[in-house]
């Protein structure tokens, strides 16, 4: 398997403190759940430090608010928690401040591929694994947006490409992340020629797109659902496996395999904390996240609404899956020449 070179001996050591907070045998539940590892109890006393590294108005945001407002409303977290947007860097700035906060058992963050793809891409010292992986709650798929009647279709957008080579600018946040990976496999699997512009964050993609500044972008369905239903932009096709039939306003809108392009891809929405989290604490997150991942509140208003798929992963089986995001994106931005 793939893996990144360990930075030496403080990467290995961090490695092991990592496996040991999990606390989590294959089943993915608490080892102190069922008393066979003396942790201590551990709850926040003050305000919980919770840092989306996107701006406002994106899915990582409209994610954090949710997760902030269901662990509230919900009781699960006695605690002020204050959500905070550290944008840059694709990720990487918000990453860099959590990781920062050693043993900050009350700052937490939420963690998608775009954080590790960039981490990859930057050759980072903030890896996934250096910072504290608490769950996966959800999965989201992406889309290609453009402004509202450029284009009839997708086919009509990558012909135009191909006929008009260096206009068509396609707009991601993050390099070699989802967004990116998605751009290069319409350059790859599709025979486009379109190019990828970096923005900080979906809201930033939609402005440039709606003043004529950028002709499409890449988004989870809650980052264009609203301009799609004003009118705004139009979406030409999902990356998906399946269809989008289940989320309102992309009912009629087709997957790229059924356009006959070979494309099936989506990406993890999940929750960090600070390195260095002790046990007790790490134990107390998942159960928050096992309670989120239960409430109607987020699995029907956010979840479904929204369009995302339910997960919840923890423990083992969360380090066994990062260990195979990091391998897919290493792999393919390997293979795309971005390292």
């Amino acid at each position: 398997m793939m893996r990144r070179k360990m930075r030496g001996t403080a990467l290995v050591l961090a490695g092991l403190m990592l496996l040991a907070s999990t606390g989590c045998g294959s089943g993915g539940q608490p080892a102190a759940a069922d008393g066979t590892e003396e942790t201590g109890a551990w709850a926040p006393s003050g305000s919980i430090d919770f840092v989306c590294p996107y701006s406002a108005g994106g899915g990582s945001d409209i994610y954090a608010r949710t997760l902030a407002n269901v662990m509230s409303d919900g009781g699960y977290v006695d605690a002020n928690i204050v959500v905070q947007n550290l944008s840059g860097g694709g990720g990487l700035v918000g990453t860099a401040y959590v990781y920062g906060k050693q043993g900050d058992n009350s700052t937490i963050c939420t963690y998608a591929p775009g954080q590790l793809a960039s981490a990859i891409a930057n050759d980072s010292e903030y890896q996934w694994d250096d910072i504290t992986q608490i769950a996966v709650l959800a999965y989201e798929d992406q889309t290609i947006c453009t402004a509202a009647g450029a284009f009839e279709s997708l086919d009509d957008l990558i012909a135009y490409s191909n006929e008009h080579p260096g206009e068509v600018t396609i707009g991601g946040c993050g390099v070699g992340n989802e967004d990116n990976v998605c751009a290069l496999m319409l350059n790859e699997a599709a025979g486009a020629n379109v190019t990828y512009v970096l923005y900080d964050s979906a809201g930033d993609i939609l402005t440039a797109i709606l003043g004529g500044h950028l002709t499409g972008g890449i988004f989870n369905p809650s980052e264009c659902q609203a301009q799609l239903e004003a009118g705004g932009v139009d979406c030409l096709a999902s990356f998906s496996a399946e269809p989008l039939e289940n989320i309102q306003g992309f009912e009629e809108v087709p997957t790229c395999s059924e356009l006959g392009y070979d494309i099936d891809f989506r990406m993890f929405r999940g929750l960090a904390g600070a390195p260095g989290m002790s046990d007790a604490a790490l134990t107390y997150w998942q159960e928050v996240c096992r309670q989120v991942s239960e409430d109607p509140a987020w699995t029907e208003d956010y979840l479904l609404a929204r369009g995302l798929t339910p997960a919840f992963i923890i423990g083992d089986d969360l380090t066994a899956f990062m260990e195979d995001q990091y391998e897919t994106y290493y792999n393919a931005q390997k293979e795309l020449g971005l390292i």
